[in-house]
């Protein structure tokens, strides 16, 4: 295992703590030499650290806390930063401005995408500056994770980030840099209308194929199945998978009921027409549709406390090249490409809520009871707590996108069986293999519910 250090950075060659080896400092990046040990707890959130765990829910981009060593003699702590921009043999990822000229513009427009959607949270972390050099920004593939998080001592206008990108990505496009001279020049007022205008520039260039979608679900060794799935088996544009709660009396109708609500809102849906920003706002508003008619049957059938049915979501609509995804609960959404496979969803539980808090980190909270417990599912938040998170990633190549329910994403499985099971499907038959992962999914686990949403995305040349 390899991790970034950030803090106070000895040597190359040295070992920290006995077990973390230096490899060296262009970014400095050790190895742990005994990665079977367990890893000593974590005192104090370093002040420097919080900032990487309070961003926890974009962990897809920005790298979280390992562990922290106080070295002797050392003024501030050396932290181990997980999830950076590395590959599998510790080396760091190219730089944006490395690989800019290499990328078409799709692939260009997703980068910065990504960078805009970090910009407020980012801001409101007084962490801006981290975004203005693309330096300081690993990509791979589709892919950007930044390498550190760098403090503000000033809040930075916008448009930095479009003189930071005119000066330093070359050669560009005509209608991005169009795009970018306005962006310098102060004309957009919002990291918003930024990301409009540049999702609206991908929804002009990209072309793609019709995905291909399998669908399957296995009720493990439990009795019932309270998993309900269903996707658009004629264009492939969208999917849903509900993964209910509350027993076989309420569990399996809360996800029914939810899955026909969803269903129903998405299947009204033309994709040709609204914006980007109005299908994340469809997106949230048929979730929320769902919550209350959950809410309201609980209501009407006296369930109150443990005996409220309900049931977690995920969801993905195409647009293109514009994968939008919405998410409440512990089910996932995996995009698997050649280089990697990342989950692009975050647990609503108690672990995440504890690491975005700055209170611990992930391989720490994970250890403890009730880490897993939901922080909320639809049917039991109310209208003014619920809180569906809904998103939008660029697809510039092909790709395999996968929504399962915790019974296939339990115990790392997907993590570890990405390589030898999902990435040969982009180019493979997704039906044969996505039967196949459920029934290795039974075979290695089987103490849930199994359900699985294969989508094949393909590039048009």
């Amino acid at each position: 295992m390899y991790y970034l250090v950030t803090g106070h950075c000895p040597l190359g060659g040295e070992v920290l703590a006995g077990r973390y080896r230096l490899l060296g400092t262009q970014p400095p990046i050790v190895e742990d030499l005994h990665p079977e040990l367990p890893v000593t707890p974590l005192g104090a959130m370093p002040a420097m650290a919080r900032p990487y765990q309070r961003l926890n829910l974009f962990r897809w981009a920005i790298p979280e806390v390992y562990t922290s060593i106080n070295l002797p003699g050392a003024e501030e702590p050396t932290v181990l930063l997980d999830r950076g921009p590395i590959d599998v043999n510790g080396f760091p990822w190219p730089t944006m401005v490395n690989a800019w000229s290499q990328a078409d513009l799709l692939k260009q427009l997703g980068w910065l995408i990504q960078i805009v959607r970090l910009w407020d949270p980012c801001i409101q972390e007084k962490a801006a500056h981290s975004l203005l050099s693309p330096e300081n920004i690993g990509v791979l593939g589709w892919h950007v994770r930044l390498f550190y998080l760098y403090s503000d001592a000033e809040v930075p206008p916008l448009r930095q980030l479009g003189v930071a990108w005119l000066s330093q990505l070359q050669p560009l496009e005509p209608a991005l840099e169009s795009i970018l001279q306005d962006l310098a020049t102060d004309k957009f007022n919002s990291a918003y209308t930024l990301l409009e205008a540049l999702e609206n520039l991908v929804i002009a260039i990209s072309t793609t194929r019709q995905p291909t979608v399998f669908g399957g679900t296995h009720p493990g060794r439990r009795k019932g199945n309270e998993d309900n799935y269903s996707f658009d088996q004629q264009q492939g544009s969208y999917g849903i998978i509900c993964d209910g709660m509350g027993g076989h009396d309420g569990g399996e109708i809360a996800s029914a009921m939810a899955l026909a609500s969803l269903e129903q809102d998405l299947k009204s849906l033309d994709l040709t027409q609204p914006t980007p920003t109005q299908i994340r706002q469809h997106l949230d508003q048929a979730i929320r549709r769902a919550n209350q008619l959950l809410l309201e049957t609980n209501q009407k059938q006296g369930r109150t406390s443990y005996r409220q049915m309900g049931t977690t979501v995920v969801a993905y609509c195409l647009q293109g090249a514009l994968l939008h995804i919405a998410h409440v609960g512990d089910s996932r959404i995996y995009l698997v490409d050649q280089n990697h496979c990342q989950q692009l969803t975050v647990d609503d539980d108690v672990a995440n809520l504890e690491v975005s808090m700055a209170r611990t980190t992930t391989n720490m909270i994970q250890k403890m009871s009730g880490s897993g417990n939901l922080t909320q599912a639809l049917g039991v938040i109310s209208m003014q707590m619920i809180a569906p998170s809904v998103q939008t990633v660029v697809l510039p190549e092909d790709c395999l996108i996968l929504l399962c329910s915790d019974g296939l994403c339990d115990f790392s499985f997907v993590e570890k069986y990405w390589q030898a099971d999902l990435r040969p499907l982009i180019y493979g038959d997704i039906a044969v293999g996505g039967k196949a992962i459920i029934e290795k999914a039974l075979e290695e686990m089987g103490h849930d519910n199994i359900t699985a949403i294969l989508v094949k995305f393909t590039k048009s040349e």
